[in-house]
């Protein structure tokens, strides 16, 4: 369908990338919020970007709101006891939510204070709220359209593939009886059956044909196994259902991918390149370039899948369990629950408060590469 891509670019491409990321973190956020709530854990303030507070919003125990500007809230006596901020601030990046007693457990209805379950649950919930809006986002970028088939783009010559039978814009169907939506899929069962034939079922034509490859154990320069260039194939006509189901294993792949990513890295199935980090910076750059291919190709998918790719990666990365990250915090509560006694409070926050100096120093230095060396040259 017809697709105005004026709404992104008239935001200007840094702002559409803040708003993206503003959206994801306030979602992830939200999760943290609405757990807390049902533990009737008391959540000090649930801010959209970062302090300074621009204004803030409060409701008092009789049901009416206060609106206040700055950093000065209306004391909690006025309020009748102690109440949500609901703010926004001045740096439009992310958000986030300041839980009573976050590190100190005898702080009454804090986080800290909570029980095991409910503290795991709490720390899950932003991580569990970004995967499920990954699905969502997904979902409707399958039943809109998105390339969800592997072609032929290429084939060289005197290769397995070429004599085969295998021809540009054969679409690949299965392979080994696995059925193929990536082209990481073929180089998987490919790269682990070297020197034995691959079965694939193919379409040509729109008729199905099987076709047996036998990749080579040594090949030239430039070329893999089999010798071919592959590509991606546009399918439009999913259902809801099946454009959910097609989501589900999307978000799976995403975390596959993830879990295999060092051994494919040794085998040098793909360089070591591909693999780098990325920041901010480097987020923004893949965003514009999403941008720059829906509107070359007039299709929402590139957008979408950036969105959804983001959404992943912010929960996954959330729950690794490194000190001030939420994995890093359920950590604790693991070792709490093993050992029978919760480790000092103190020493737990002084552990986050290296992991956050440790990480901000990641981050500077990944955003220093991202300008440097851009993931996409400008």
């Amino acid at each position: 369908m017809p697709i105005d891509f004026d709404i992104f670019s008239g935001l200007g491409n840094i702002l559409f990338f803040l708003f993206i990321l503003t959206v994801l973190v306030f979602v992830h956020e939200l999760g943290h919020f609405l757990a807390a709530r049902h533990f009737k854990i008391h959540v000090e303030e649930f801010g959209i970007g970062f302090p300074p507070r621009a204004v803030g919003f409060v409701k008092d125990r009789h049901g009416k709101w206060h609106t206040f500007f700055g950093g000065k809230a209306p004391p909690a006596e006025e309020l009748g006891g102690p109440r949500t901020i609901y703010s926004l601030n001045w740096l439009p990046i992310g958000g986030f939510i300041r839980p009573a007693g976050e590190d100190n457990p005898n702080v009454p209805n804090g986080l800290a204070s909570a029980s095991k379950t409910a503290r795991f649950v709490v720390l899950a919930a932003g991580s569990t709220f970004n995967l499920l809006f990954a699905l969502i986002v997904f979902t409707v970028a399958f039943r809109l359209g998105w390339p969800d088939r592997v072609t032929v783009a290429d084939i060289a010559p005197q290769s397995p593939a070429e004599a085969s039978g295998l021809r540009p814009g054969d679409i690949i169907l299965s392979a080994n009886g696995t059925e193929v939506h990536y082209p990481q899929q073929i180089s998987r069962i490919v790269y682990a059956n070297l020197g034995r034939p691959i079965e694939f079922v193919i379409e040509r034509n729109n008729q199905p044909l099987t076709l047996r490859v036998t990749p080579r154990t040594e090949w030239p320069k430039g070329q893999g196994p089999m010798g071919i260039s592959m590509g991606r194939a546009m399918v439009t006509d999913y259902t809801w259902p099946e454009a959910a189901g097609r989501a589900v294993r999307e978000i799976y792949f995403q975390l596959e991918e993830m879990v295999l990513l060092p051994g494919r890295l040794l085998r040098g199935e793909m360089p070591i390149e591909a693999a780098r980090p990325i920041g901010i910076v480097g987020m923004n750059d893949l965003t514009t370039a999403a941008v720059e291919t829906a509107r070359e190709i007039n299709q929402l998918f590139p957008v979408l899948q950036m969105i959804g790719l983001i959404s992943v990666a912010l929960g996954i990365t959330n729950l690794l369990p490194l000190p001030a990250l939420d994995g890093g915090r359920i950590m604790f509560v693991l070792i709490e629950a093993i050992r029978g006694r919760r480790v000092d409070p103190a020493r737990e926050g002084l552990v986050h408060l290296v992991g956050m100096v440790m990480l901000l120093m990641l981050m500077a230095i990944i955003t220093y590469q991202d300008i440097v060396n851009p993931i996409i040259p400008r």
